[in-house]
């Protein structure tokens, strides 16, 4: 596996690690164990529990400790800027896609979250692809709004403009800003296990890259067999 797609799946298993679904311990083993979801559709994203966390600390980057709280405000104030831009009245873009470029570190999992709370599809762009690359992704996948950390506005402001997407910065209040009381977004009783989640873009060592779709359901899986694999637990940061 190429480089880029190893970094690519290293910032999904932290965005997704980052809030965990609500641990148990099990038969006094120190490993993190999914609880049972109350509601009959497992497959929610993540997010949908991270108040459950409150102020504990959910990941350590180079702006700070962030909690489980603040990610969750700072996501859902982020996924209504996309609903607004996008034109979606009714706060759900129905599998819409949703590009963004981060650096890898709180942003990334803001924006994740927040395409996820829009009803998008997430599809990561790598910071070391060349113009012509990312042009290829977001028009392949037919991305319908980009997010931009404020260091590569630069590199994919023309690219943007020349396929008339939106681009929505990401300002400094991704990281720093007010955390607001937020209301629980309400999980739908089914439809996340099928829904799209991810695309995620091969090498293209063979020929164009091609885009692959993650459903909820297959991101669970991964998530659920790094846990084991990587022995994580509920004391992780």
């Amino acid at each position: 596996m190429l480089p880029h797609v190893v970094l690519t799946f290293r910032r999904l298993g932290c965005a997704l690690a980052s809030c965990r679904l609500a641990p148990a311990r099990h038969r006094g083993s120190g490993l993190l164990h999914t609880a049972p979801v109350a509601r009959s559709d497992r497959s929610a994203p993540v997010f949908t529990r991270a108040l459950a966390f409150g102020d504990r600390i959910a990941l350590v980057d180079q702006h700070g400790r962030h909690t489980y709280r603040e990610l969750y405000s700072r996501s859902l104030r982020l996924s209504q800027e996309i609903c607004r831009l996008c034109g979606c009245v009714g706060g759900d873009l129905r599998e819409e896609r949703v590009s963004f470029l981060c650096a890898n570190d709180a942003s990334y999992v803001v924006a994740q979250w927040a395409s996820w709370m829009s009803g998008g599809v997430a599809v990561p762009l790598y910071r070391k692809h060349p113009a012509a690359q990312l042009e290829y992704v977001i028009c392949d996948s037919q991305s319908s709004v980009v997010l931009a950390s404020q260091e590569y506005l630069e590199l994919l402001s023309p690219v943007v403009r020349k396929l008339g997407v939106p681009l929505l910065p990401l300002t400094p209040a991704i990281y720093t800003g007010a955390v607001e009381e937020p209301a629980e977004v309400p999980v739908p009783e089914q439809g996340w296990r099928n829904k799209g989640a991810m695309i995620i873009y091969t090498s293209g060592t063979t020929g164009r890259p091609k885009g692959v779709l993650s459903t909820h359901q297959n991101i669970r899986a991964v998530v659920t067999g790094l846990v084991h694999k990587w022995a994580w637990t509920k004391d992780d940061v």
